[in-house]
Formats: structure tokens, sequence, C-alpha cells
């Protein structure tokens, strides 16, 4: 379960912008972009953030807004741009990216899908 090691990372990143404001009174709202191809559960992500911030009075553990982005490819070869090919196999019940050209079945540059950024945090600051 990678999903709580990034969350705590996250945490982490979280807790260092915080202290670089004085007159924080809370952090509201996190925005997370997850890739689909980091294979990381939205709901292990919820759960681990919910978890390392109850206690803390300055960050809102329901705040996590994950935003899932989805793969994006370009090949090397034709050119393509644009979704990977999936392979939905119903022995794994979930789809497995194909990491080959849609078009011509050539190499590729997984150009989105592999991030995951915090791109925004909501601050209550006090009014100086």
């Amino acid at each position: 379960m990678h999903e709580f090691s990034v969350i705590s990372s996250i945490v982490d990143l979280i807790k260092d912008e915080m202290g670089k404001h004085d007159n924080l009174n809370c952090v509201k709202e996190v925005v997370l972009e997850v890739g689909e191809l980091t294979f990381l559960g939205r709901e292990a992500l919820q759960f681990g953030f919910k978890a390392l911030t109850e206690s803390s009075s300055k960050i809102n553990s329901d705040g996590l807004k994950i935003v899932l982005v989805a793969a994006s490819v370009k090949c090397k070869q034709c050119q393509y741009e644009g979704p990977m090919k999936l392979d939905n196999t119903e022995e794994y019940h979930v789809s497995i990216p194909i990491f080959a050209c849609p078009s011509c079945d050539g190499a590729i540059d997984v150009v989105k899908g592999k991030e995951c950024v915090v791109r925004n945090l909501v601050l209550d600051l006090e009014d100086d």
C-alpha cells in the first residue's frame, strides 16, 4: 500500500508550506492531481490523508480533493497523440494499459498520467 507513504509525504509538504505563513488559520482544501498510471487508490489516499490530519486543528481532514489525470501518449513513429489503449481483461477485473501506440503499435512516450502533484492549497489567513 504505497498510498500511505505518498500521502504522508504530501502532508509533510503541506506542513512545510504552513510554516511559511505566520498568519495562517488553517488549510481549508488541498487539490491533488493524480495520474491514472500511478495506480494510487483514491479511497486509500483519502483515508491516509484523514488519518494523518484529523488530529491537526490547522488542516481540514476532509479537505483533500483528488483530480484524476487520464493517461495520454505520443507515438514515436506515427506521431499519434491521445489516450492509451487498454486491455479489459475480465480475469483481473481491471483495465490494463498497453504501452504501445493504439494506431500503429509503435513505441510511445507517456505525456500525461504519471503525475502526483499538489496543484493548489486553499489557505485561510488572518487579516493583518
